[in-house]
């Protein structure tokens, strides 16, 4: 069970391409965390909720990552 898990060294590209997607994603919330947070806080008056509203984007943000095309599309203007 554990060979499947680790899998061999053909399978070694998707890891490589989740990391790059994880330096993207990185990237986004880093640029994005404090103006999504202030903006959910402004929405709700509650630090708590707000850091959930926060986490729910940010998971949202990274199961759909790959169908973003220009990371400077992420905001809209």
């Amino acid at each position: 069970m554990l060979k499947n898990f680790f899998g061999n060294n053909s399978e070694a590209t998707p890891v490589s391409v989740d990391m790059d997607k994880q330096r993207r994603y990185e990237a986004l919330v880093r640029a994005w965390h404090k103006d999504l947070y202030r903006y959910a806080y402004w929405l709700c008056k509650d630090p708590h909720i707000a850091e959930d509203l926060v986490q729910e984007t940010c998971l949202r943000a990274w199961r759909s990552l790959d169908s973003l095309a220009d990371d400077n599309a992420a905001k809209a203007c």
